[in-house]
Parts: C-alpha cells; structure tokens; sequence
C-alpha cells in the first residue's frame, strides 16, 4: 500500500496488520517501528488484538499533536468506534484495560482537570526525605536476602520487589493486599481473556482499600484521595486510586528493569557510567528515552474524520502514541548522544493534559532501587545469553521478563557498575 492512495485507506481494510503485543515484545522492536515507518510514514495501522484496528502513531510531531489537542483527540473510550457500536468480543481482553472509567486518565476538559487534582496534590505532599528512606531501607534488605545464594532474577526479585513495596508502603496497604494489587494490574494490562476477572477483582478490591481509609485515616496516598474536596463519591477515589497505582506500579518496574537490562547487556553504556562520563540520573534518563517504560500509551479517539501524516483517520478510529518510536524519530534525533541527554525532545513523561504527574517522586524511587543495587553487588553477570532474554507481553509497557544473574562479591560500600569484562552477553 503506497502513501499515495494511503489518505483514502480505511483502517479496517488493511490486511495482514502487526499486533501491537508482538511489537512490544519484539526483541528489537525499535527495528520494526523503522520498518512501519519506512512503509507507511509516520501512521501505521495496527492490531490491538486479533480484528481491533488501531492507529500507530510513530512520529514525533504526530505524536505530540495527538497527545495534546483535545478538541480533536480524545482519551475517553467512550468515543471509541468499537465501544460506541458495541462490536468488541465479550472476554476482549483489550476492552478491559481501555474501557470507559471516571478518572483522570480516562477522561477530557474540566472533568479530567478535576480529576487530577488529587493525583497532583497527593503526590506533591510526599515527603521526598521519607520517600527516599523507605526506598533505601527496602532495597537493601532485598539485597541482604538475595545476597547468601549469590544469584537472583533481578526483575522478578528485585525490579518488581521493590516498587510493589515501596508503593504498598506509600499507599498504606497491607503486604497482602500491595501484592495482591500488583498481580491484578498486571493482569489486568496483559490484555489477555483473563483480564476481565482480574478488572472485576480489583474493584472489590480498591472499594475494600477506600472504605477501610475512610473509617481508619492515616498519612498515607490513600487517605489523601479520600480526603481530597475534588472526589465526590467513593467510586471517583477507587478510580483515582486504580489509575495511581496501575500507572505508577508498570512504568517503575519497567524502568529499573531496563535500566539493569542495558548494563547487563549493553558493554559501552555501562562503562559510560563507571567512567564517570555518565552520571546516574543521566543513565535514567537515557534509558527512559530509549527504551520508554511505556513504549505506547493508551489510544486517544479521533473526534471527527481528519488527516494525521498524510493517512485519513475516521472518526472513532483509535490512535496509539508510540512513545518509543517517537522518541528515536529521525526528524528530531541527533548524531551526537550528548546533546540528547536531558533532551526536552521526547516524550516518556507525556504531555499536554495527560503528563505524568509522578515526573518527580518516580526517578527518586528508580535512582535509589539501581544506585543501591550497584553499590551493593559489584560482579554481576547473566547466566543465560542477552540473545535468550524475553521482553513481557503488554502491550503497554517493555521490559525484560527476566534477568537471571550470578554475583560473587560482599556488600559494599563504594559506589560501582558492572565492567564490561564482567558483563556476559
């Protein structure tokens, strides 16, 4: 199909369509965002699941436009063509993670900037010296535990570890019920037929979580949404409370463990950092804008028929901002990787009205899960081959599934990173 006659494709006609999960766990999905983009330009259709079209947005300016004009992209799936006609499969998995919810994230104009208010005033009131404590207290007691066997699976034992802690810890749950919730969002973002039991049980579970705050306040997340004068009901803080900890709960995962992945794996960016050329918050950076916690977010929905990079979207049709793909478009990358670090050209925290409103207590959290760790352990390798390390099968967020490692030295108490004679690819 060529961009000449691509303005007047409808979606649903084009054969053969990628899976967006397929993209997502490619081991080199970067080389197939060039491949959608040299085909069809900066708008490549897609598949949400098997006869659920969507639009893939891989240029930045595309990108961007979409994640900031609300007039005339939506983020309410309410105005989603499949949604509005009813014609999505009863177990759609995809239809558990996008549709309707009455919280920030799902909705648009003055409802969504009521809504987010508690988001952004509760996270503001975290106390970042406490925060950090309870971050570096949890970590290093993971560490001490994994240390005596001398190998570990840094995703499932320390990447996931540490953020389902730390955020049980800020939110005021009990361990019981932080796992519990972690199991069901990542369920729930799977996209697989098991995610409408999981939506179903979550529910019951948050309302259990706001009506035990309401009774027993605390000083925690929780009591802040079940306090706060924009809520209205209940229903409004477990919508806000879902979002929070979903949201927050897959994008940290992800991004410690691409962090560790990429200094496991990848020699020169490790010695970039154990030179000193590159400073931890600078790796975190670098690493995010790479390889995005949340390599897509979710759709926005077209209001009216309209053109995006030369394609026709059609009212209702469903558009995915390909942060990823974005941020590598060649339209605003550099040849030199120093004028990239901190670059304000990218788009992992978002933007527009949907920006991330954790951009300041969700590195603080990373920094200190992987600056302990290396000041921890020194000698680190894989024991399997980088080739053989899966990436997990969301659509909505990219990381290792697994990182099984070996280590040999004591704890330490100097700063240091893998060298790349240490790191076995």
């Amino acid at each position: 199909m060529t961009l000449a006659n691509g303005l007047h494709l409808r979606l649903e006609d084009v054969p053969d369509r990628m899976r967006l999960s397929d993209i997502t766990a490619a081991r080199d999905s970067h080389k197939l965002y060039e491949q959608l983009r040299d085909e069809w330009g900066p708008v490549a259709p897609m598949d949400l699941e098997p006869g659920v079209p969507a639009w893939l947005v891989l240029g930045y300016d595309e990108a961007s436009s979409v994640m900031r004009n609300e007039l005339l992209f939506s983020r309410s799936s309410r105005n989603w063509r499949y949604v509005r006609e009813h014609s999505l499969r009863a177990e759609s998995g995809v239809f558990a993670a996008l549709s309707p919810r009455e919280n920030a994230y799902y909705l648009d104009g003055m409802q969504q900037r009521r809504l987010r208010a508690p988001l952004v005033d509760a996270l503001s009131g975290v106390d970042e010296k406490r925060l950090a404590r309870t971050v570096s207290v949890t970590c290093k007691a993971i560490i001490d535990r994994l240390m005596p066997r001398g190998e570990a699976d840094l995703v499932s034992e320390y990447a996931v570890s540490v953020p389902v802690l730390v955020m049980t810890e800020m939110f005021g749950m009990s361990l019981s019920d932080g796992n519990k919730m972690h199991e069901l969002t990542e369920a729930l973002y799977a996209g697989t037929e098991n995610a409408i039991a999981a939506a179903t049980e979550q529910e019951a579970l948050l309302a259990a979580l706001v009506a035990r705050r309401r009774a027993e306040p605390g000083d925690d997340l929780i009591t802040a949404l079940v306090h706060h004068p924009n809520h209205r009901n209940d229903a409004e803080v477990m919508a806000s409370l879902g979002v929070m900890f979903g949201l927050g709960h897959n994008a940290e995962i992800a991004w410690i463990a691409s962090t560790l992945h990429m200094i496991l794996t990848d020699p020169a960016f490790a010695s970039r950092v154990r030179r000193g050329r590159l400073d931890l918050d600078d790796a975190l950076d670098e690493v995010s804008r790479r390889n995005p916690p949340t390599p897509h977010v979710l759709p926005r929905f077209a209001l009216q028929d309209c053109e995006l990079g030369g394609r026709r979207i059609a009212l209702g049709d469903a558009l995915v901002p390909a942060v990823a793909a974005a941020n590598s478009d060649r339209a605003i990358r550099t040849d030199d990787p120093w004028e990239e670090l901190g670059s304000r050209f990218q788009l992992t925290w978002g933007a527009g009205a949907h920006a991330c409103p954790a951009h300041r207590i969700g590195p603080l959290i990373g920094r200190i899960a992987v600056d302990t760790l290396l000041r921890r352990i020194l000698d680190m390798e894989l024991i399997v081959s980088s080739d053989s390390i899966k990436m997990s099968v969301s659509s909505w967020s990219r990381y290792p599934r697994s990182l099984p490692v070996r280590f040999t030295s004591p704890p330490m108490d100097g700063w240091a990173v893998p060298s790349a004679d240490h790191l076995r690819r």
